[in-house]
């Protein structure tokens, strides 16, 4: 019992994790030194977990700001109209990518926290939600879609923001005129795919598309930043799901978030009592 109070104490006063406890045998005392080690280590992985998120942050932070500062101070010179309109337009271009960064370091930074409840979602709808969405946003776009009506567990505004990033995602690589399928399966359980024919995610780039802050060299001339992806995985394991990435065949990327419980809504849009009717898939093209 000293070992563990030291401990305590030690870890208290240095507001380090990486101290363990080596307590042997198997009583009581020593079970509760193997606790305590695992929630050191625990607590350990999610400081590191913290470090590592502000330097990135911090890293990419950077590049924006500079390129405001640089414009900025090319406003300040006596410019002529021309060149002071294509500077507003780059001031305005660099101000909404700051923004999209700071609104995808807070989204993940929520996404961490456990304080809203799961509920009963209509993945249909919200899919078909999002797709119009980026109809209205991307008139270039191309979007098909087959959804069939399913209920899924999941915290409403947290899963909307993930799908809309899957679907922004992969308008952003879907050549003009070629469509993003987007299909939402409701048999043992549910599978949304999202899939574009654009260019592919090199095979070796497939592991770390979710990673926060990564990007394939293919999509760094391109606005976003490298988040999108990481949110997206941050919700599916938030709802018992997964998120994964693929080459198809044919081409392009394949994005695919599966849940591995879902029901069928009744005739009212609601969960069953028991066993709910089969509707018809909601198709829109």
């Amino acid at each position: 019992m000293g070992r563990l109070t030291r401990a305590a104490e030690t870890i208290a006063a240095t507001r380090d994790p990486r101290h363990r406890i080596d307590l042997a045998g198997g009583d009581e005392l020593a079970r509760l030194a193997g606790s305590f080690n695992t929630m050191l280590a625990e607590l350990e992985a999610s400081a590191a977990a913290q470090r590592r998120l502000v330097a990135d942050a911090s890293h990419e932070l950077r590049t924006p700001l500079t390129g405001l500062r640089t414009t900025v101070d090319l406003l300040a010179r006596d410019l002529p109209p021309d060149r002071r309109d294509q500077a507003v337009r780059t001031l305005r271009a660099q101000a909404a990518e700051m923004t999209g960064l700071v609104n995808d370091l807070i989204e993940l930074a929520r996404g961490e926290r456990v304080d809203r409840a799961p509920e009963a979602v209509r993945l249909d709808e919200v899919v078909l939600h999002c797709v119009r969405a980026q109809r209205r946003d991307r008139p270039q776009a191309r979007f098909t879609t087959e959804l069939e009506p399913v209920l899924v567990e999941a915290v409403p505004d947290r899963i909307t923001r993930a799908v809309a990033n899957l679907l922004d995602n992969a308008a952003k690589f879907a050549p003009e005129g070629e469509p993003v399928e987007v299909r939402l399966r409701g048999t043992g359980g549910a599978e949304l795919t999202v899939r574009d024919h654009g260019p592919g995610i090199p095979e070796e780039d497939l592991p770390y598309v979710f990673d926060r802050f990564y990007r394939a060299p293919s999509a760094r001339s391109l606005p976003g930043s490298g988040l999108g992806l990481a949110i997206v995985a941050q919700v599916a394991e938030a709802s018992g799901a997964a998120a994964t990435a693929e080459r198809p065949e044919g081409g392009g990327t394949l994005m695919r978030l599966t849940f591995p419980e879902a029901t069928r809504p009744d005739e009212d849009g609601n969960p069953p009592t028991e066993t709910g009717p089969d509707t018809a898939p909601a198709a829109d093209e």
